[in-house]
């Protein structure tokens, strides 16, 4: 009796005795199973598409609106970029700075420690010269005075009056 029901139909009903016969081994309906796709072979090969004239046009407008939005985001960016690594210089320069002064005072104590009379007599003492006298020693000015003479001539613009 239930033989020529489709599954789409749903479970057959007994009009005697007026209840459900229901087949456990039969699926559910699945969807689309109703959808019928019939393929076809379409050789699509020679097709070509249609040319755009416009197509051109606006694919370099689009390159020249972008290449315009490059320079100008590298331009506004450039000088933030410049000002970052002169931080950095400056920082670097600083450290430097710092580094040579601790190596000139060091080198400014240690000159002065062997430019002293007292150390050039001892110098002199242990190599076996004889110290100099008062008129063979020559002190030169400071290097933050300027040469000049004592007493000019008259009528040279040096000339204390």
């Amino acid at each position: 009796m239930n033989e020529g029901r489709s599954r789409a139909q749903g479970p057959a009903v007994s009009e005697a005795a007026g209840h459900v016969e229901v087949d456990v081994y039969q699926m559910r309906p699945l969807p689309y199973e109703d959808f019928l796709y019939i393929k076809s072979d379409f050789n699509n090969q020679r097709v070509v598409r249609q040319a755009d004239p416009t197509a051109g046009r606006s694919a370099w407008k689009a390159i020249g609106s972008s290449s315009i939005a490059a320079a100008l985001l590298i331009g506004l960016l450039l000088p933030h970029a410049y000002r970052l690594l002169a931080g950095y210089q400056i920082s670097r320069l600083k450290l430097e700075h710092e580094q040579f002064s601790n190596v000139l005072r060091t080198l400014d104590s240690q000159e002065a420690s062997l430019v002293k009379m007292e150390r050039l007599y001892e110098v002199a003492r242990t190599k076996g010269y004889a110290p100099p006298t008062r008129d063979q020693v020559q002190y030169s000015q400071p290097k933050d005075a300027v040469a000049r003479l004592d007493k000019s001539p008259a009528g040279t613009p040096g000339e204390n009056k």
